[in-house]
């Protein structure tokens, strides 16, 4: 009877150091190579002179455009733009895709380089914008595609169609009151 006593408490003595060890090892985290940073808070302030935000009223009208198979996606945005008119949106979507123009901007040319993908890629991120110009809907976008070796290339969206379906969310919202 003192000998299972005896190992019960040496187990819950282990039980104990084990706990205090892990707590030790969370509080001190192993040293890193020079080129290796921990993520931390942000502390700097100052830094950021241009920013300007804009605050918008809470009301806001959310979309889901779905796209099927043979769909162009540049075009269908546009008109559904159009028909909801919308004003001041976010636009972010995923899909797959088997045409797509990219195009980089070129300051010098003041016009976009275009690459073309005419290979079914999945599309990873659409992110974009909805503004008014010229009093019409414009939508603005940039997408990053993956290829089937798993490399990426992105850019601002010209063209694209759907391969087999494209799934886009977006966000209208009427900006707040001038003051």
């Amino acid at each position: 009877m003192i000998r299972v006593r005896a190992g019960r408490i040496a187990a819950l003595a282990l039980a104990s150091a084990l706990v205090q060890l892990s707590n030790l090892s969370e509080a001190q985290p192993p040293k890193l190579p020079d080129d290796y940073v921990r993520r931390e808070p942000v502390t700097a302030r100052g830094l950021a002179p241009g920013t300007r935000v804009t605050e918008f009223a809470s009301s806001s009208r959310t979309f889901e455009v779905t796209m099927r198979k043979g769909d162009e996606v540049a075009s269908g945005l546009t008109e559904f733009a159009e028909k909801y008119h919308l004003t001041g949106s976010y636009l972010t979507g995923v899909g797959a895709l088997d045409h797509v123009v990219l195009g980089w901007y070129d300051p010098e040319k003041r016009a976009y380089k275009k690459n073309v993908i005419d290979e079914e890629v999945e599309l990873v991120s659409l992110t974009g914008n909805v503004v008014l110009e010229n009093g019409k809907p414009f939508v603005h976008a940039h997408v990053v595609v993956a290829l089937k070796d798993g490399t990426t290339r992105g850019g601002h969206l010209l063209e694209a169609r759907v391969a087999v379906e494209l799934q886009v969310f977006a966000v209208d919202h009427d900006p707040a009151p001038a003051k």
